[in-house]
């Protein structure tokens, strides 16, 4: 038996040390695992940062358009006959902005850029009963109301839209005057940011938040994005939220 113990014992010995070096390498896989995983969620982490900053900033842009085109009227008089003029100016170096509106007593009178947007003309945001609750609430808060992203009737593209009630003094009370309006483009918003975001190693989509849709609008994604592994982030927008997934592409 002991004979038979001393042929198997080289066996053994094998079998003891490819375990104890299967062990080690599995030990040492999940480690590091476990170590990429946290680098890529941290990663992941500081990007978000920056992308919801830069979201931020490009809505800002939005409001401060609105504000000016505002003062711009009030300077006017409320004349709009110089409106092509001064949208122009206002929209350059804003590359999120798609287009600015001014909605008379509620019915849109000026868009810019005029041959992208015209259909939007004569449109009476106080009766579409798809938006009246909007546009109603803005002029009932006076401020600012977002609404979106919804598509545009115009070419069915994602877009955020800002409202602003604006109202005049008349024979010392105040009136509704009509609506200072600027759009913001989904895809403008996200063409520097999806640059940004490959350059860092990770694909993306972008989902929208729809409490009473079972399925989210899909607002944009990259081409090499597939839902394994992804992190999942939730972005606070005017009048809602925003889901972004990312997932490393650094494999």
């Amino acid at each position: 038996m002991i004979d038979s113990f001393r042929e198997k014992r080289p066996l053994i010995v094998f079998i003891l040390t490819f375990t104890f070096i299967f062990s080690t390498l599995i030990s040492f896989y999940m480690f590091y695992k476990e170590k990429e995983e946290t680098r890529t969620s941290k990663k992941a982490n500081l990007l978000m940062l920056n992308i919801v900053n830069e979201i931020q900033s490009k809505i800002s842009q939005g409001i401060t358009v609105i504000d000016s085109q505002i003062v711009l009227l009030k300077q006017n008089n409320y004349n709009t006959k110089n409106f092509d003029i001064w949208a122009k100016n206002l929209m350059k170096g804003k590359d999120a902005l798609a287009c600015i509106q001014i909605a008379k007593d509620g019915i849109v009178s000026n868009v810019y850029p005029y041959e992208a947007h015209k259909t939007a003309m004569g449109h009476n945001l106080l009766e579409d009963k798809r938006r009246d609750d909007s546009a109603l609430l803005a002029i009932e808060k006076r401020e600012i109301i977002f609404v979106g992203p919804v598509k545009l009737m115009q070419n069915e593209k994602y877009a955020l839209i800002a409202r602003k009630p604006i109202f005049i003094n008349n024979n010392q009370k105040e009136k509704f005057w009509g609506f200072s309006i600027v759009i913001l483009y989904v895809d403008g918003i996200m063409k520097s940011l999806e640059e940004k975001i490959i350059k860092n190693g990770f694909e993306y989509k972008l989902e929208g938040f729809n409490p009473d849709m079972t399925n989210r609008p899909l607002l944009s994604k990259s081409k090499n994005f597939t839902e394994e592994n992804s992190l999942k982030f939730e972005v606070v927008v005017p009048n809602g939220k925003w889901i972004f997934h990312l997932q490393n592409s650094e494999k």
